[in-house]
């Protein structure tokens, strides 16, 4: 038979182990009680006896019977043993029926088998004895059986049932509750889970504000899915950005070919409207070649080229190769900052973020400007900063410009694809750098930042 689901969960399970684990300990615990008060009365009562000896060799021989007759005495529970006897093992005095073989009265303890005599019969009992040689030749004997212990026993297994019993049943109920309320758990988060398989990617798991454990996984969960739901639009906006733009360059191509065969009357036209034709073409697959190592980069698939670099000595290969296309605009390009600092990294990757960076800024900023490039490594980051003294970005697009296709109002004018800033976000990323527009005064200046550690 198939038992209930609740039965079969792991919370109940481990409450099921929990519980056999604190049975076991208590078992373990009463038996240590157990036998430390048996081993202790024990030697109480084996201390006791090896002094009643001692006694009896110290007083007058002759008062060995009235000493066992007084021992004898007042036993209601039958527990205590006693017997003179001659050389010859003869039976003096006592309620032991026959000197006890084997059995040396030398003042110590021995656990032996004795035939009790009570007077109407004869009863088998073990027990601890002592005895001794008297002066007169005589062997005093005196014994303790320890049946009387029996009612402790009992005691502590009747304890042990009573306290057992109701914690174990406490402990299930316990359990049965928390596994029927993870069971409600998992059946809400299945719930909402299968409406988010099915495309409701706004929807997320609940959450009961408890801060326990089910909670902090709900929001994991909800934080991946937060991400893969920007994910999921940012493939659709990039998904249109594609179609958009591959559809201009190849709706170029075909009306120049068009026109080229309606209308070419010369060798010489022909070849202008297949160079037309080619020109689109080789945006199209710039823009093709641009997202394929877009997507390289942010897969990590560059990451087995990393290595140790200079960051300043980076820098300064990228001002060097700058610097003409500045002057030929009438524009200063300045470096600032560390001259190096080491990182592990790629350095064509760095190379290329560095360099996209700063040929925006050349082309964005007017003549008689400035483009700054500093390295700069405080106590809580390290900072690339390439600031310029162009228009700007406003605030409102601060972070849309790293998305792949933007292109500010101010940039429609100029040649471009609008995947430099997203394909220097990627290295950057890849690099555990991230991307920031700080505020500037006038013009623009964009960051990567980190923290030294990661550097």
């Amino acid at each position: 038979m198939r038992l209930p689901e609740f039965l079969r969960t792991t919370t109940f399970q481990w409450t099921l182990t929990i519980a056999a684990v604190f049975i076991a300990a208590s078992l373990v615990l009463v038996a240590y009680i157990y036998h430390q008060s048996m081993t202790a009365g024990q030697a109480r009562v084996d201390s006791a006896l090896i002094q009643e000896v001692r006694n009896a060799l110290a007083d007058d021989p002759g008062d060995a019977v009235t000493r066992i007759n007084a021992r004898l005495m007042d036993d209601p529970r039958r527990v205590r043993a006693a017997g003179l006897f001659s050389r010859d093992h003869g039976v003096i005095a006592g309620n032991i029926a026959n000197f006890p073989e084997p059995f040396t009265p030398n003042l110590e303890i021995s656990s032996i088998a004795i035939d009790r005599n009570d007077g109407n019969f004869i009863e088998k009992q073990e027990v601890h004895a002592v005895g001794a040689e008297l002066p007169d030749g005589n062997i005093y004997i005196v014994a303790r059986n320890f049946d009387d212990f029996l009612p402790f026993q009992d005691s502590l297994i009747n304890i042990l049932a009573v306290a057992l019993l109701p914690a174990t049943l406490l402990t299930l109920v316990c359990g049965v509750i928390l596994s029927l309320r993870t069971q409600n758990r998992i059946e809400d988060i299945n719930r909402m889970a299968q409406r988010i398989m099915i495309g409701h990617l706004d929807e997320r798991l609940p959450s009961r504000g408890t801060r326990d454990d089910f909670d902090k996984l709900v929001d994991i969960i909800n934080t991946m899915l937060d991400q893969t739901e920007h994910l999921m639009r940012e493939v659709k906006g990039v998904s249109d950005d594609i179609a958009h733009d591959l559809r201009t360059p190849l709706t170029r191509v075909r009306a120049a070919l068009e026109r080229g065969r309606e209308h070419a009357t010369s060798l010489e036209d022909l070849r202008t409207a297949v160079d037309k034709g080619l020109s689109g073409i080789d945006q199209a697959l710039g823009v093709t070649t641009a997202l394929l190592r877009l997507a390289a980069i942010e897969h990590g698939q560059r990451n087995a080229g990393f290595g140790e670099v200079d960051l300043g000595s980076i820098v300064q290969a990228v001002v060097e190769l700058y610097e003409p296309a500045a002057e030929d605009k009438g524009i200063k390009l300045f470096s600032g900052g560390l001259n190096h600092l080491g990182l592990r990294g790629d350095r064509d990757l760095l190379f290329e973020a560095i360099s996209n960076l700063v040929d925006n800024a050349i082309k964005f900023t007017p003549a008689g400007g400035t483009v700054t490039i500093e390295l700069v490594k405080t106590d809580d980051n390290l900072i690339l900063r390439v600031s310029d003294t162009g228009p700007g970005i406003p605030v409102a697009e601060r972070e849309a410009v790293f998305r792949r296709f933007y292109r500010t109002d101010k940039s429609r004018n100029l040649a471009g694809m609008g995947l430099g800033l997203s394909l220097v976000a990627a290295i950057a990323r890849l690099h555990g750098f991230r991307m920031h527009v700080a505020d500037s005064l006038q013009g623009c200046a964009i960051e990567m930042i980190c923290k030294p550690t990661a550097a």
